[in-house]
C-alpha cells in the first residue's frame, strides 16, 4: 500500500494510569471510546490506534527502537457507558509499559507508513518498569 495511514490516534495503555473519575466520566474508559469510534464508526478511513506506555523520559532512555503488543480489549459497557475494566489475572506483575515521548512522537509519525499497523490497535513501548500505581 502506497498511500499513508489516513488518521492515527495516540492514546494510552491501560496500565499507563489508575482509574479516577473526570466530569465525563472515567479516564480510560473515555479513551476506550474515542479508539471504537474511530475504528468503528468511519470505516472508509484507514487508522492506527497506538496506546503508548506511561511517558518516563527520566528512566527510559530515549532513541530505543519500539516494541508492539498486542491491546487487548479492557472495556465494560454500563448502561450503554463504556468503562475500563481493571483485571486482576495472574498476567499483572507488577510491571508497567513505559516509552520515552520523544520515541512516542517517532513512533507515532512512523506509523503513518507502517503497513502492519494499519487498521490495528496496539500498545507501544520501550521499557518495563515496576508499576508507580498503587
Amino acid at each position: 500500500n502506497a498511500d499513508p495511514t489516513q488518521f492515527i490516534l495516540v492514546s494510552i495503555s491501560p496500565d499507563a494510569f489508575g482509574e479516577f473519575e473526570t466530569p465525563f466520566g472515567e479516564f480510560n474508559g473515555l479513551k476506550r471510546q474515542g479508539e471504537r469510534i474511530v475504528m468503528e464508526e468511519f470505516p472508509s478511513v484507514s487508522y492506527s490506534v497506538l496506546q503508548m506506555g506511561k511517558f518516563d523520559d527520566n528512566f527510559v532512555e530515549e532513541g530505543q527502537e519500539p516494541l508492539y503488543a498486542v491491546a487487548e480489549e479492557d472495556t465494560v459497557v454500563v448502561d450503554g457507558v463504556v468503562n475500563a475494566k481493571r483485571s486482576s489475572s495472574s498476567n499483572d506483575d507488577g510491571m508497567q509499559k513505559r516509552i520515552n515521548r520523544r520515541d512516542a512522537a517517532r513512533a507515532a509519525v512512523d506509523a503513518l507508513l507502517d503497513d502492519n499497523l494499519e487498521n490495528k490497535k496496539v500498545q507501544v513501548y520501550t521499557a518495563l518498569r515496576k508499576t508507580d500505581i498503587w
